[in-house]
């Protein structure tokens, strides 16, 4: 996306042009980091989803696993203060591998 810099004649230009590249740069990186927190609950999603035979797919699964992607996606969102309160009080804090592998463990047992 090349731009048309001949614009450029003073020093005040200058600094405009370089205000305004860094206010594109600052509102593209917020969308990547919106973007990485939302990989946990699509991952969880995608795998949930694999073990969901395709007879009982529809509207309730879809939504069922919608919100355990948006409960995930808060969980990790560090803008969001009450997601961090999720595992408070006699419930330990878990990672995410072990969360992970004991879910598969779960789904296997089943």
């Amino acid at each position: 996306m090349p731009t048309n810099l001949s614009k450029i004649s003073t020093l005040e230009d200058l600094q405009r042009e370089q205000f305004i590249v860094r206010e594109r740069l600052k509102t593209r990186q917020k969308s990547l980091q919106n973007k990485m927190y939302q990989i946990p609950g699509e991952l969880a999603a995608a795998g949930v989803n694999s073990f969901i035979p395709q007879i009982f797919r529809g509207k309730l699964t879809n939504a069922a696993l919608n919100g355990g992607k948006k409960l995930i996606n808060s969980y990790f969102d560090p803008e969001n203060a009450t997601g961090r309160n999720l595992f408070n009080g006699s419930i330990k804090k878990i990672g995410l591998v072990s969360g992970v592998k004991s879910i598969f463990k779960f789904f296997k047992g089943k």
